[in-house]
């Protein structure tokens, strides 16, 4: 089958993790794992061929959030859901559960921090059973603050292992399948008949937010990069992925922001410059109103 990928294919894995036995080599060693009522959560680093190609299938749906790495990532996956389409991945990615899911992308080594979640309390608390194409055109690049907030937490509490936390990493989870019920279940991701953007309008507005250097993207330069007014790219791209553009605006700000700050390699005053921010004291603001931490303190929990 081919996609229309810029890279060749070479190599093809299928992983089943419902009849995969333990004999057979998988490309990933588990860093620091712990198990909850409501999920078994790993930290893994993957090895991986560039680029890299896999099939993967679980009864259980899995939240994998990627940990950022100086070159960056890139990818791209197609759920086996009878539409076909291809979806750019982001960090954060909700597989469902008995959805077969093809990925390419550049492969390398990657930190990965999977949430495999019981599929019975899954779909109680999320009130979530039936993936039609516009939930599942979402799965591939969540962009939420609550979700990357929660999910650094938990990657915390594992991986210092301090006092109380089985209890921190239970609360987290089920906070975790919370705030994914709240996205999916939005009304505006539910609704039909709205003007939605085209796939590369959407491909636009990322690609802008996520490369801006300097002064913040408004909503007046989007809306012309796209062709169509302010007031239609506010309406469509809500109508589109179930947020308003501000909120998913603002999520990848604070996501560039965590990212940057986890590398070590900026100061703080060039990382709210390059966001857009206009004193190093206002991105610190913004950023503890997200976070409940200053920059100085989240880069400091890292360590």
């Amino acid at each position: 089958m081919v996609w229309g990928y810029p890279w060749p294919v070479t190599q093809n894995v299928m992983i089943d993790l419902r009849d995969t036995p333990d004999c057979v080599t998988r490309p990933w060693t588990v860093l620091a794992a712990m198990d909850s009522a409501a999920a078994w959560i790993e930290l893994r680093r993957y090895d991986l061929p560039r680029p890299n190609e896999m099939w993967e299938l679980d009864d259980a749906p899995i939240l994998s959030i990627t940990m950022p790495r100086a070159e960056g990532t890139e990818g791209e996956i197609m759920f086996d859901s009878g539409e076909r389409r291809r979806h750019r991945v982001g960090r954060l990615m909700l597989r469902p559960a008995g959805i077969a899911m093809h990925s390419r992308g550049d492969g390398g080594v990657l930190d990965i921090l999977r949430c495999r979640f019981d599929p019975v309390l899954f779909a109680e608390v999320t009130g979530i059973s039936d993936w039609d194409s516009r939930l599942l055109g979402q799965c591939a690049a969540l962009s939420s603050a609550p979700i990357m907030s929660l999910a650094e937490k938990l990657r915390h509490e594992m991986v210092t292992r301090d006092f109380g936390s089985d209890m921190a990493v239970e609360a987290l989870v089920r906070l975790l399948l919370v705030e994914i019920g709240r996205m999916f279940r939005s009304p505006l991701l539910r609704s039909r008949g709205q003007a939605s953007l085209a796939p590369w309008q959407i491909a636009r507005v990322e690609d802008v937010l996520r490369n801006s250097d300097g002064a913040w993207p408004t909503t007046e330069e989007l809306a012309e990069l796209c062709g169509i007014s302010r007031s239609h790219l506010s309406r469509s791209f809500a109508a589109t992925t179930g947020r308003s553009l501000a909120d998913h605006a603002a999520a990848i700000r604070l996501e560039r922001a965590q990212d940057m700050i986890r590398l070590d390699k900026l100061p703080m005053g060039q990382i709210a410059e390059t966001l857009g921010f206009a004193t190093a004291s206002a991105f610190s603001a913004a950023f503890r109103r997200a976070t409940g931490y200053t920059p100085s303190q989240f880069r400091q929990s890292l360590r």
